[in-house]
């Protein structure tokens, strides 16, 4: 997905651009020895360049293209793409704009080309190949708040949060009794309705009993990763240690803000994300 290549520095970058004088790299450099601070944001703090001029040569770094979004709204027609597969709040977890499709690529504007494993858990969540471009950080944050072109996005993240299973996933249980103890007793979501093969539970989460035929082609292979929101993300990820639940990726904070999140396998080998309902990572325990 990303090309591997031996990276210049984006301080060098920048000097070479004309946007960061020596004397002031230099700066950047000893408060990164003394604090760790990432290389941006002591730039950014100080108001030592801007942040498109920031983006711009972190773009050149990473061999990715600049672009400025700048009056730019999302073209709705470009989310139908993936209308049934991934939530359009999709865009506010990973924060990123989708710009337009190319064949089978969905070219995307993101502002963090460092963050591999994100990168690549966007392109495995919306299950289609991705061509990355970077943008600003408070250009993506415009774009997705504008109301002439994004607000139907606000509101329908508002009204798929507030509703119940207006949206939701199918999954394949080996054993609907295991999943079912998975699903509700450890994740603690409410089931709606269950029959003969088939437990719904809330927000549209559904299992059926052994395979199931969606008139997919023979090699087309799906791809799940479900997402969800607790209450009390500590008191979970300490039940499933003791549970012995299939942890792919420890406690830890998902960004710069602290908010924690981790990743575990149910027991057909979906992955789950787990996350809080706030930025705090701790709330009420709904259990």
């Amino acid at each position: 997905m990303v090309k591997t290549f031996k990276l210049r520095k984006i301080g060098e970058i920048l000097v070479e651009r004309g946007e960061l004088n020596p004397s002031d790299l230099s700066f950047v450099l000893a408060i990164i020895k003394s604090t760790g601070e990432r290389f941006g944001k002591i730039c950014l703090v100080n108001a030592l360049v801007s942040e498109e001029a920031l983006a711009a040569a972190l773009a050149e770094q990473y061999g990715m293209e600049y672009i400025d979004l700048k009056g730019f709204n999302i073209d709705e027609t470009i989310l139908d793409i993936f209308p049934h597969a991934v939530p359009k709040d999709t865009l506010y977890r990973f924060h990123f704009v989708p710009l337009e499709s190319q064949g089978d690529s969905l070219v995307v504007a993101v502002d963090d080309p460092t963050n591999i494993i994100k990168l690549d858990e966007m392109e495995f969540c919306l299950n289609r190949p991705l061509i990355f471009k970077l943008a600003t950080q408070s250009a993506i944050e415009s774009v997705l708040r504008n109301e002439d072109g994004t607000g139907w996005l606000l509101r329908e993240v508002q009204e798929v949060q507030s509703k119940i299973g207006c949206c939701g996933v199918k999954i394949p249980a080996a054993s609907v009794e295991r999943s079912v103890f998975f699903y509700r007793d450890f994740l603690g979501l409410g089931i709606r309705k269950q029959s003969q093969g088939m437990v719904v539970f809330d927000h549209g989460l559904v299992l059926v009993n052994g395979r199931y035929s969606a008139g997919f082609p023979d090699d087309f292979h799906c791809r799940s990763l479900i997402y969800i929101q607790v209450s009390n993300i500590e008191e979970l990820f300490s039940r499933a240690i003791e549970l012995n639940v299939r942890v792919v990726t420890k406690l830890a904070p998902w960004d710069e803000s602290g908010k924690l999140f981790f990743r575990c396998l149910d027991p057909d080998g979906n992955v789950v994300e787990v996350m809080p309902h706030d930025g705090s990572g701790v709330a009420e325990s709904p259990f």
